[in-house]
């Protein structure tokens, strides 16, 4: 897993969690790698307002949030085939009625490993780290 984070203009922050050639699996160990990343990203952004404080001392009053209390605007779920892939490249989306995207794709695979499909879902929780994390291990009936 890699983060990156953008500030923008507006004081907000919005980080980036990608993993697409090594996933977070949705279980405890999958969470706990996911916190981690995003620990190291809140301390990071902590030590970067403390580090630039002393140029402009407005950036004292900066608390960087726990990452728990973060809002998860969107996420993306997948899978991939077992067996290579060797047609034509291909893409397909829609719409469900539970806000979510999903799309199935051909995916080249940065490792080596030939052509897959993958199939994703694509989430728009719009809701604290923590509530959305518990929300969707209910839905699995990992809770």
């Amino acid at each position: 897993m890699e983060a990156k984070t953008v500030i923008h203009h507006s004081d907000t922050v919005s980080v980036i969690v990608a993993c697409s050639m090594k996933p977070a699996v949705v279980d405890h160990e999958g969470l706990i790698r996911l916190s981690n990343i995003l620990t190291s990203v809140e301390e990071r952004l902590s030590a970067l307002v403390t580090g630039c404080a002393h140029t402009n001392p407005h950036l004292r009053e900066i608390l960087i949030p726990n990452h728990n209390s973060w809002i998860v605007t969107m996420w993306h779920f997948g899978t991939d085939s077992l067996c290579e892939y060797a047609g034509e490249k291909f893409e397909m989306t829609w719409e469900d009625g539970e806000h979510a995207l999903l799309r199935i794709y051909s995916k080249d695979m940065k490792d080596g490993n030939g052509i897959r499909i993958r199939k994703e879902r694509q989430e728009y929780p719009n809701k604290r780290l923590d509530a959305a994390i518990e929300e969707k291990l209910n839905a699995l009936g990992l809770s």
